[in-house]
């Protein structure tokens, strides 16, 4: 029987594999060639030849929107899979530690947080060029930060609860502990924490590839789409529509996917904690409402 509190976090999980799904089909197929050009047919409207209609250049919307999602989500998983393994990693390393150690990991998860993933992602993607392999790593390597402060936060206060601790007194090891009681009480938060995030990594997707850092500006990526079709945003403003469509529904389906956090909220137990939930953006809310919240706050202020 599991005792930890997890988050309560609302959820439509059969969002996710709908969205995976969707976005594996359009990876692998599409209508026509992304890149195919049809210069007799520039600007055509939308018909059962063409869902979308045509660009400047006579190529199929469709199918480049289509390839643009398959490109977006490889680089979201990537980011995500790095977030969430690292992350839990080091914060949950940094919560069994003390000492030099605990602080050193801490130090660099805070560096991490600190730094602007976007700005980190263009000087990794300048150096080594832009696909979506390469942004997706450069992404993960800007974003993984808070989800270490976070975990490291959750699991502390995971390791003071009673059940912990009578885990602890009848002979568990620290591994044991941290794998059958404290991961399943962070892993539900870090979950409901990615679901609110994921919708800004797809957004810095779309600037890396808005920017192209000496890339082709031509490739089917949303981001791209948005920087060739700006020439053609009063004349033809669909162009500019669909992609920037893309992005803010894909947000929004991902929000939806993996969670929306309602009004759960991890109190601190101690300075270093609220510095490190501070840093993950989460703040203790309602605490006058909340006897706990308001317990655990006030002892946290008189030490």
């Amino acid at each position: 029987m599991s005792h930890h509190a997890p988050a309560v976090v609302e959820r439509r999980l059969w969002v996710l594999p709908a969205l995976a799904g969707t976005a594996l089909i359009c990876a692998v197929w599409q209508p026509y060639a992304p890149d195919a050009i049809d210069m007799l047919n520039r600007h055509g409207a939308p018909s059962f030849a063409h869902w979308l209609g045509t660009d400047h250049l006579g190529r199929d919307v469709a199918a480049r929107l289509m390839a643009g999602m398959g490109r977006t989500f490889l680089a979201l998983g990537i980011v995500a899979a790095m977030c969430v393994t690292l992350g839990l990693a080091v914060g949950l390393a940094a919560a069994s530690m003390s000492g030099i150690l605990r602080g050193a990991l801490l130090r660099v998860a805070e560096f991490a947080s600190v730094m602007p993933t976007l700005v980190v992602a263009i000087a990794i993607v300048a150096l080594l060029g832009f696909d979506a392999v390469t942004a997706g790593i450069a992404l993960g390597l800007g974003a993984w930060g808070p989800y270490a402060l976070l975990a490291d936060g959750l699991a502390r206060r995971a390791l003071s609860e009673p059940y912990v601790q009578a885990a602890r007194a009848l002979g568990g090891t620290k591994t044991r502990l941290m794998f059958r009681h404290v991961l399943p009480a962070v892993l539900d938060t870090q979950l409901a924490y990615l679901g609110a995030k994921l919708g800004r990594i797809v957004i810095a997707y779309a600037a890396l590839a808005f920017l192209g850092l000496g890339a082709d500006s031509s490739r089917p990526d949303w981001g791209a789409m948005l920087f060739e079709y700006r020439l053609y945003m009063f004349d033809h403003p669909a162009l500019m529509l669909w992609p920037g469509f893309a992005v803010v529904v894909t947000c929004a389906a991902l929000r939806t996917a993996l969670g929306q956090d309602r009004g759960a909220r991890v109190p601190a137990s101690s300075g270093e904690t609220a510095a490190a939930l501070e840093c993950a953006d989460l703040h203790v809310h309602g605490a006058a409402d909340n006897p706990v919240a308001t317990g655990v706050e006030t002892a946290r202020r008189t030490g």
